[in-house]
């Protein structure tokens, strides 16, 4: 179910990769040690996936990717 709401903003598999580790709380650092990436390269990921997603930051993905469908 996770897959079809990151599948329909159109997210890389790499941006899934990342909205994966931010929802389970991992910080810039951790997550670019994960994923073999600079903490920049990471930034721009999450700068593109809050783009295509419509957040401002990583509360708002969450919500708008995971929250928004339980409430509805």
């Amino acid at each position: 179910m996770a897959w079809l709401r990151t599948s329909a903003y159109g997210l890389s598999d790499r941006e899934r990769e990342v909205v994966d580790l931010v929802v389970r709380g991992l910080s810039t650092k951790e997550i670019s040690k994960t994923l073999f990436v600079s903490e920049y390269t990471l930034q721009d990921h999450l700068s593109n996936v809050f783009d295509k997603v419509g957040a401002r930051g990583r509360r708002a993905l969450v919500k708008r990717l995971y929250l928004d469908s339980l409430l509805a």
